[in-house]
């Protein structure tokens, strides 16, 4: 990581400001005193570059475990969100299950109400046929008989038989 812009002003105003000191400082106390100031700041500069390395270190190392705890995080509701929707289509598939086998027993009940129902119409229908037969039966006996009357009631008027017209059917 770069150092902070502001924190080298400082740095080069702190040096330029310990070197004008040198040029006026004459006797070795003075100096050995600029010296030692020198290297202390030196040294409070490289400390403070350090810190804040390490606090940067820090907070990468923060977000990182951050990042990994919602990876986990997401991928537990995903697996979460999964069982759902498995458990809701077993739902839905039972459900659909239950609503053919249900439709399968309705149906079986009409088809054996509609035959039950048929049964009975054919035989109804059967007694319908054999009396109107019956009566066919009937009424042709009775165009023979009439025929065989209106035959005889000719014969004693002396009316020979048509080859057409009424009397002939």
């Amino acid at each position: 990581m770069q150092d902070d812009p502001s924190s080298d002003l400082a740095r080069n105003d702190l040096l330029e400001r310990l070197k004008a000191l040198e040029s006026q400082a004459s006797d070795s106390l003075a100096e050995l005193a600029y010296h030692r100031a020198r290297e202390s700041l030196e040294k409070a500069l490289d400390d403070a570059r350090t810190i804040r390395l390490q606090a940067i270190d820090d907070a990468r190392n923060q977000r990182e475990r951050e990042l990994a705890a919602l990876k986990t995080s997401l991928e537990t509701l995903h697996r979460s969100a999964e069982t759902q929707i498995e458990e809701l289509l077993l739902e839905a598939r039972l459900e659909a299950e239950n609503i053919r086998d249900d439709a399968r027993r309705e149906a079986r009940a009409y088809v054996d109400e509609a035959t039950t129902e048929a049964g009975t119409l054919r035989t109804e229908a059967a007694t319908l046929r054999a009396a109107a037969e019956e009566r066919l039966r009937e009424v042709e006996e009775i165009e023979a008989d009439f025929d065989e009357q209106l035959e005889r009631i000719g014969k004693r008027l002396g009316m020979r038989k048509p080859g057409r017209g009424l009397f002939r059917r």
